[in-house]
């Protein structure tokens, strides 16, 4: 799932992945949401979303990729 926050009011939403989205774009939008600093990750936390961590990457490939890849975060 992906989270989304709207440029004009701020509020959050969480969508599911559509089979014809760009697996590639998914995987840097997960990498940018691991900077700690990250205000929308931040915001989630304080939500009581709780959204991947650095340690569930394989994972995510396989679910994106059909495999494992090396990434580099």
């Amino acid at each position: 799932m992906l989270v989304h926050e709207c440029m004009e009011c701020r509020a959050l939403s969480i969508n599911r992945i559509a089979a014809d989205d760009d697996a590639e774009s998914i995987l840097t939008l997960f990498q940018e949401s691991l900077l700690n600093d990250h205000p929308v990750r931040q915001r989630c936390l304080q939500m009581g979303i709780v959204m991947l961590q650095a340690d569930e990457t394989e994972s995510i490939n396989r679910q994106l990729f059909g495999q494992t890849m090396n990434v580099i975060i």
